[in-house]
C-alpha cells in the first residue's frame, strides 16, 4: 500500500518533466527559417501546417476515447514515443514530403498526449485523496509548460545561429528522454459512477452525439465555438508569418530566440489577467475587442516593417492570451459537465479547420505577391468573417431558450 502511494506521489512530479520536455521546444523560435533553408515557400509551409492541424484534429477529438480503453499511461507513452519519431523524422528531413511525414507523425503524438496528461494529473490525485489540489496542480502543469518554453525560446536561438539543424538534433534528444518517463509512470485507478456506467459519453458514439449536439441544438455554442475559431485561426496564420516578418525588420537570427520568448511570456502574462480584461470590458465588447486588436494587428505589420515596429506583433499574442481563457469560461458556463472535454476538443477542431482552409490560400499570396500583401488580405478576410459573426449573434443560450447576453 505505501509503495502504491509512493508511486502515485510520484506520478506528480513526472508529469511535471514531462511537460518541462514536451514544451521545450527549441526548434519553433526559427523553423520557418529551416523550412525556407530546405527549399520551402510560404505555401508549402502553410499546407504543412494544415495537415499538422487535420491530422491533429481527427484524433483530437476521439482522444479521451482511446485513454479511456488504453489507459492514461500507455496513452501517454505512446504519445510522446511518436513526439521523438516525428523529430526523428524531422533530423533526416531534406524537403517537402519527408517534412510532410514528420508533421503528420507529430501531429498524431499530440493528439494522443492532449488531455491525457491533465486526465493523468486528476486520477492520480483522487487516487492519492488529494483530488481538491487539482486546480492548483493543474495551474502549476499550464506554468512549467510556459517557462520551458520561454527557455527554449533563448536555447534555438542561440542553436540556430551556429547551424539550422543544431535545433533539430537538440529537440529529437529532449524528446527521446521524455520517452522513459513516460514509461515510468503508474496507471492510476479510475472508476465510473453508476450514473455514467452505461453512458454513451466517453465512447466514439458518445463523441459524435455530443459534437453534433453542440454544432446543431445551441446557437449560442454554436457560435462560442464558430466565432473563437475565427479568431483563433487568425492568431495561428500570423504565427507562421512572424519569423519571416522578424527578417523583414532587419532582426538578426541570434536575437530569434529572445523575441520568441518574450512573445510567449506575454501570453502567459495577458491570459493570467484575462478575468480583469474581461471583467473591465463586459461579455459582449471583449469579443468585439478581440476582433478589433486582430485586425489591427494584420494592419500594422503589413504597413510597417523595421525594428521599432517589432511590437506590433504584440497584438496577436494579445488575442491568443485573451482567447483560450475567455472562450473556455463562457463555453464551460453553458455546457454540463460530462460533455465539458468534448465540446472544448470540438473549439480546436473549428479553429484548425478555418486555419486548414486558409492558411494555404495566404502563404500563396505571400509567395505570388510579398508577405505585405498577404498580412493585408488577411486582416480582411478575417474581418468580414468576423464581422459576419457579429452580425449573426444569437443572444439565447441554447437548449433552455433563455435569453443572456454575451
Amino acid at each position: 500500500m505505501t509503495n502504491n502511494i509512493s508511486a502515485l506521489r510520484g506520478n506528480i512530479t513526472k508529469l511535471y518533466v514531462l511537460q518541462v520536455l514536451r514544451y521545450f521546444m527549441v526548434i519553433m523560435p526559427v523553423i520557418v527559417l529551416f523550412f525556407q533553408s530546405v527549399g520551402l515557400t510560404m505555401r508549402d509551409i502553410m499546407v504543412i501546417q494544415a495537415v499538422f492541424s487535420f491530422v491533429s484534429v481527427v484524433f483530437e477529438i476521439p482522444s479521451g476515447y482511446f485513454s479511456d480503453v488504453l489507459g492514461r499511461r500507455m496513452t501517454l507513452i505512446i504519445g510522446v514515443a511518436l513526439g521523438a519519431a516525428g523529430f526523428g523524422l524531422y533530423v533526416l528531413a531534406t524537403g517537402f514530403w519527408s517534412i510532410l511525414a514528420a508533421e503528420c507523425v507529430l501531429g498524431l503524438g499530440m493528439s494522443f498526449v492532449s488531455g491525457t496528461d491533465s486526465a493523468m494529473m486528476f486520477d492520480t490525485l483522487a487516487g492519492l485523496g488529494e483530488a481538491e489540489r487539482s486546480m492548483q496542480s493543474e495551474g502549476r502543469l499550464i506554468s512549467f509548460g510556459n517557462f520551458s518554453e520561454g527557455l527554449a525560446g533563448i536555447t534555438g536561438g542561440l542553436l540556430a545561429a551556429l547551424s539550422l539543424r543544431f535545433p533539430l538534433y537538440a529537440q529529437f534528444i529532449v524528446m527521446l528522454i521524455a520517452v522513459p518517463v513516460a514509461w515510468s509512470l503508474k496507471e492510476p485507478a479510475r472508476a465510473l459512477t453508476a450514473e455514467h456506467a452505461d453512458s454513451t459519453i466517453g465512447t466514439l458514439r458518445g463523441i459524435w452525439d455530443v459534437s453534433k449536439w453542440a454544432l446543431t441544438k445551441n446557437p449560442r455554442l454554436r457560435w462560442l465555438l464558430l466565432y473563437s475559431g475565427v479568431i483563433g485561426a487568425g492568431t495561428l496564420t500570423m504565427v507562421w508569418f512572424i519569423q519571416p516578418y522578424m527578417q523583414r525588420c532587419g532582426l538578426p537570427v541570434e536575437y530569434f530566440g529572445f523575441a520568441w520568448t518574450a512573445l510567449n511570456l506575454s501570453v502567459g502574462t495577458v491570459a493570467m489577467n484575462a478575468h480583469r480584461t474581461e471583467s473591465a470590458l463586459g461579455e459582449r465588447n471583449v469579443v468585439v475587442v478581440l476582433l478589433g486588436v486582430l485586425v489591427l494587428g494584420f494592419c500594422l505589420t503589413g504597413t510597417f516593417a523595421a525594428l521599432w515596429s517589432l511590437p506590433f506583433v504584440l497584438c496577436f499574442y494579445v488575442v491568443r492570451g485573451l482567447n483560450n481563457p475567455i472562450f473556455n469560461t463562457y463555453i464551460n458556463r453553458i455546457v454540463p459537465g460530462d460533455r465539458r472535454a468534448t465540446v472544448l476538443s470540438v473549439r480546436q477542431l473549428t479553429t484548425r479547420l478555418v486555419f486548414s482552409v486558409f492558411g494555404p490560400v495566404a502563404g500563396w499570396i505571400a509567395d505570388e505577391t510579398s508577405q505585405q500583401v498577404a498580412l493585408y488580405v488577411s486582416g480582411a478576410v478575417f474581418a468580414a468573417a468576423g464581422l459576419f459573426m457579429l452580425f449573426v449573434r444569437p443572444h439565447e443560450q441554447g437548449e433552455t431558450g433563455e435569453v443572456r447576453s454575451l
